[in-house]
């Protein structure tokens, strides 16, 4: 698996990096999340209780993928801002039982 960044920006008003990025998976199903987080925090040097991959994308028959990602300031500025699905998806809150 191999990772290329597409775009870089910086969203100064919520705080936090949003980046656009490939996933060449040649002969490998589409990676998980968790594993493409595991890279992209070790290859930006981000925190990664404060990352979260908003999506990855397979196209049928292609070996690339292209994700979304968003690295923020802090913990506590993610877990303000982020939807709840997000951050269920992620591992960082519970799921409510009724």
């Amino acid at each position: 698996m191999e990772i290329r960044i597409i775009e870089k920006k910086e969203n100064k008003l919520l705080g936090r990096n949003e980046i656009y990025f490939e996933v060449m998976h040649e002969g490998e199903p589409t990676p998980s999340r968790k594993d493409v987080k595991g890279k992209l925090v070790a290859m930006l040097d981000l925190n990664p209780e404060a990352t979260v991959i908003q999506y990855i994308r397979s196209y049928f028959g292609s070996h690339v993928s292209k994700g979304y990602a968003k690295a923020y300031e802090s913990k506590e500025r993610m877990m303000y801002i982020e939807p709840e699905y997000v951050l269920k998806r992620e591992g960082l809150i519970e799921e409510k039982e009724e």
